[in-house]
């Protein structure tokens, strides 16, 4: 091959290396910079932003439910959270370049305690979090795409968010005040060469709406008739707890009546959960929440004890996934089940 050739073909090929590199720079910068606040997006009344953030997801909601972490990442899994129902908010920042991710959480720990919040669970990397990277995926991930924002978002949260270096930082808090509870979970991850990504997630304590839907006699008799079970909507509890609440009543009564108009009709009760927290508790709980359904009729309403039976199966029969809120209240339930 002649030296001009060689030379000319040499050239070309340092040309295209120079142009590729060029747009992998270009793309590599459009994947780390944000281009300003989501339209409709804005900071939380009591916890503001880092100076010269900007917010690259958010989600809001009258009614929803974030995770608290209140343990290390163990076992593939947290070895203790709870789950906090409300008003949410989920707002995802990227901290102007160059700021590290102590720099942001020590600005976000102070603000927090100066607004009064008091801490029940922090931790920082390997060490603290049991895995930095599986802690801040554990907390991120579930709700990744809840966020608003595009394409160039979602890219910007999951290069900062996930740290696979295990540069972490993770905080549970809650403020108590006269109007009620604020719980928080607040995420700070950093990859080397990346800025620091900020995601915050607030629940205002509220109880859901409830008598939306309403279920009589007839209604159980024909769901039972027709699919052998009930899903009983109208039953609710304390939070985390098997103490009925005032609102179970009206399908307490008709459980009842229909129970005094069938008199041979035997009756399985079943509690169901979502996955959040450990198996154990959840299958302890749904079995105590079924129990308090057997009890109120039989104390309540006078139904015979051996026309009832009540156990718990906790998460282990699903009907949503649990990926999402309205997933999870949905798999919250107690049914009425033909024996």
């Amino acid at each position: 091959m002649p030296a001009s050739h060689a030379s000319f073909i040499h050239a070309r090929r340092n040309a295209w290396f120079l142009i590729a590199g060029w747009l992998l720079a270009c793309v590599a910068h459009a994947a780390s910079t944000p281009s300003g606040d989501l339209p409709g997006s804005h900071d939380s009344k009591v916890i503001h932003r880092f100076a010269g953030s900007s917010i690259v997801g958010y989600q809001a909601a009258d009614y929803g439910e974030i995770t608290l972490p209140l343990g290390a990442y163990r076992g593939h899994r947290l070895s203790k959270s709870e789950a906090a129902r409300g008003e949410i908010r989920r707002i995802a920042y990227i901290a102007p370049a160059g700021v590290s991710a102590l720099e942001v959480f020590h600005n976000f720990h102070q603000a927090m305690l100066q607004a009064g919040f008091h801490t029940r669970f922090r931790c920082h990397g390997n060490n603290g979090c049991g895995s930095g990277y599986a802690m801040a995926k554990a907390i991120y991930a579930p709700v990744a795409n809840q966020l608003s924002g595009g394409l160039h978002q979602k890219i910007l949260r999951n290069n900062t968010l996930l740290a696979s270096g295990g540069d972490v930082y993770v905080e549970t808090t809650r403020l108590k005040k006269a109007d009620g509870v604020l719980d928080s979970v607040l995420l700070v991850s950093h990859q080397n060469g990346r800025p620091t990504g900020i995601l915050i997630q607030t629940a205002r304590h509220a109880p859901m709406k409830t008598g939306e839907v309403k279920i009589d006699a007839d209604a159980l008799d024909r769901s039972l008739t027709s699919s052998g079970h009930m899903a009983l909507r109208g039953i609710h509890f304390a939070h985390d707890r098997s103490t009925l609440t005032k609102t179970s009543d009206p399908t307490l009564s008709a459980m009842a009546e229909l129970l005094k108009r069938k008199p041979a009709l035997k009756v399985f009760i079943v509690g169901h959960t979502d996955n959040t927290g450990t198996l154990e508790h959840n299958l302890s709980l749904s079995r105590r929440r079924a129990q308090s359904v057997m009890h109120a009729l039989i104390q309540r309403f006078h139904i015979a004890a051996t026309r009832l039976a009540a156990e718990g199966v906790g998460p282990y029969a699903p009907v949503a996934s649990n990926a999402t809120a309205a997933g999870r209240a949905m798999n919250r339930r107690v049914e009425m089940v033909v024996r």
